[in-house]
């Protein structure tokens, strides 16, 4: 991280949260980056606490304020960095929206609003705020293509790590998921949501959680007591 704005980011996804943060000036900054760590390549934050350069950007603005050679008010500077630092990152953040991002914020706001019904907002509640950000983006897609069978295809494998999506050899309508993961109501609701929402309703989907079916001439799929047979 470099700037402000991406520890912002960071922290959103952290017990720490964008409130709970809290910058001050690094006394020995590095010239080439914004925000101080320990290690310059870092991409996760550990600590509330966040030094920055303050005349990396800001010069003109923080050059008297700031200067090696004042020492009085310290407490009071840092209160007012903080403050400016807090309202400079989101100000990035929003200069940096298009209008796909609003159109994302937008439907994911409309989903757990329970604009599409209530059990579409409880599945979609169940999935954390970077999956519901990749199902929205999905779902404008879909808007955009109509194409439903290839969204749902690649949301499905961005979601779900080991998930794999067969088609069947016989007809096209019919689709095998193996989801790769263990078998519970929440999953069901999640991955039911993903069915209803991204393929057509004539589409016909056999769904297999932690269980792997049967395929003659891979043997990673033909082991007892770990395969469905169908």
């Amino acid at each position: 991280m470099n700037y402000v704005w991406e520890v912002l980011l960071a922290a959103r996804g952290t017990e720490i949260g964008e409130a709970g943060l809290r910058f001050y000036p690094e006394r020995e900054p590095s010239p080439y980056v914004e925000v101080s760590f320990a290690e310059i390549n870092t991409m996760t934050l550990e600590n509330a606490e966040v030094g920055v350069n303050p005349l990396y950007r800001f010069n003109n603005i923080f050059s008297e304020v700031f200067s090696p050679d004042l020492h009085v008010y310290e407490k009071m500077r840092c209160l007012f960095l903080d403050i400016l630092m807090h309202y400079m990152a989101r100000t990035d953040l929003l200069s940096g929206m298009h209008r796909q991002e609003y159109y994302i914020w937008f439907l994911q706001t409309d989903l757990l609003g329970k604009v599409y019904g209530e059990r579409v907002a409880e599945a979609f509640s169940l999935f954390g705020k970077e999956e519901q950000k990749r199902i929205a983006a999905a779902l404008l897609s879909l808007y955009r293509s109509g194409q439903g069978k290839a969204v749902f295809r690649e949301l499905v494998t961005v979601l779900y790590e080991n998930a794999i999506v067969y088609e069947g050899k016989d007809r096209a309508e019919a689709l095998y998921l193996y989801v790769g993961k263990r078998e519970t109501e929440e999953e069901k609701k999640r991955v039911g949501l993903l069915i209803d929402t991204f393929l057509p309703v004539n589409e016909e989907i056999n769904v297999f959680y932690d269980s792997h079916f049967g395929i003659l001439d891979m043997k990673e799929t033909m082991v007892l007591d770990r395969i469905m047979l169908i």
